[in-house]
């Protein structure tokens, strides 16, 4: 069925804004942004590619990317073609009918040359969540003089970016508004059926077809160890829209691992977790805002670390956990590669469990984190710059 245009604004036709958004972190954003959208814009025909979250925020998706979301050159290639088909799509769909402005958000790949179709046919670009906006080495040269606004979570990225045709503007992480459990603790733990007098351990695999089919074994592994030391042990393990809860159910029976599978970040529960262990990526700035003690883990292939290493190198960066990267030091440990072995999980865990000072020193360093990732708004302020650009131009019925 044909959905039905947007009503008209009583000041004349809705504004036309398209966001381009990749796999889970982005889709995320993408839905707390539309939501700001709707809320500051009114009337509004929103359009764009993502998954299931910006749809459920009342995106039109003109294509699906909840699947895109891989690693490693030799991964992207399988995905190639249904990218460049949406590529094509989107342009077609442009020069019919020009969106008012188009927000790109992170991927890089594919929304670099959305942002420079955009630029050509006129409409103007703001590109929130820029690809790179963690590293605090100069980069993304070319970002600044295509994209007409940069709304990007850190104040050293704007630094960075600063000095182009951009207006640069650091708005915060959307972390920091959306991490916010709706229940109490109390509450929590009987909804979940949990007993606030065992651990509560939470497994976090990622939401990457790769991520999960490298870290989901060596997780449940760890999970049945950590039980050896901890008998009562209750385990929550976050499953993203893009994973087949299934899959994920029938791998952890068959390791013997019993969890309780969460529809992804269910925070109530999260708030629960007195350890984690957390696959590198957005995920680990909102376990740091439920101030959740944990390991960052990463697993993958040869080629893949290969590349990490050589942008680690590049980009003098020295971690590869985000709440790290954040702090400039070490306060969450990096279990990578061969150290991310169940054991090696198994007995990080375990250490939280074991020493409650520990767990009190993470916390206060998460605060920190937290604290950098400068407050609730990030989708207000973005949603705001967005509508500011649109007024400047004097376009969308204005």
């Amino acid at each position: 069925m044909r959905e039905s245009a947007p009503a008209e604004a009583p000041g004349g036709p809705a504004k036309s804004i398209f966001i381009s958004a990749g796999e889970a972190s982005g889709d995320w954003a993408g839905a707390l942004l539309a939501q700001a959208l709707r809320r500051q814009g009114g009337a509004l025909d929103l359009r764009g590619v993502g998954g299931r979250r910006m749809r459920e925020a009342g995106v039109h998706l003109i294509a699906d990317s909840s699947t895109w979301g891989v690693i490693g050159l030799l991964s992207v290639l399988p995905k190639l073609p249904a990218a460049y088909s949406t590529r094509f799509r989107v342009h077609s769909e442009w020069r019919a009918n020009p969106p008012t402005a188009v927000v790109l958000i992170d991927c890089g790949p594919f929304n670099m040359p959305l942002a420079r179709i955009a630029k050509g046919l006129g409409v103007p670009v703001i590109y929130y969540l820029p690809p790179g906006s963690w590293s605090r080495r100069p980069r993304g040269g070319h970002l600044r003089e295509v994209a007409d606004v940069i709304a990007t979570p850190f104040p050293w990225s704007r630094d960075n970016l600063a000095g182009g045709h951009a207006r640069v503007e650091c708005v915060g992480h959307p972390a920091a508004e959306s991490v916010r459990p709706a229940m109490s603790p109390e509450e929590a733990y009987r909804h979940y059926s949990l007993d606030p007098g065992r651990p509560v351990v939470a497994l976090a695999p990622g939401s990457r077809a790769q991520e999960l089919g490298s870290l989901l074994p060596v997780l449940a592994r760890a999970g049945v160890l950590l039980q050896g030391s901890f008998p009562g042990a209750q385990f929550l393990l976050p499953v993203a829209p893009s994973v087949d809860a299934d899959r994920v159910r029938a791998h952890l029976r068959q390791q013997g691992l019993h969890a309780i599978l969460l529809s992804g970040m269910e925070y109530d529960a999260l708030q629960l977790a007195q350890a984690a262990a957390v696959c590198s990526g957005t995920a680990t700035l909102e376990f740091a805002c439920l101030r959740v003690p944990m390991a960052v883990v990463y697993r993958a292939s040869t080629a893949v670390a290969v590349q990490w290493l050589i942008r680690s190198v590049r980009s003098r960066q020295r971690f590869v956990g985000l709440p790290n990267i954040i702090a400039g030091r070490q306060v969450v440990p990096e279990l990578l590669g061969r150290a991310a072995s169940p054991e090696g999980i198994a007995a990080a865990l375990g250490s939280f469990l074991h020493d409650e000072g520990l767990r009190a020193t993470m916390r206060r360093d998460l605060d920190e984190v937290a604290a950098t990732l400068d407050g609730p708004g990030a989708s207000n302020r973005t949603a705001a710059l967005i509508l500011e650009t649109i007024a400047a131009r004097g376009t969308g019925g204005e």
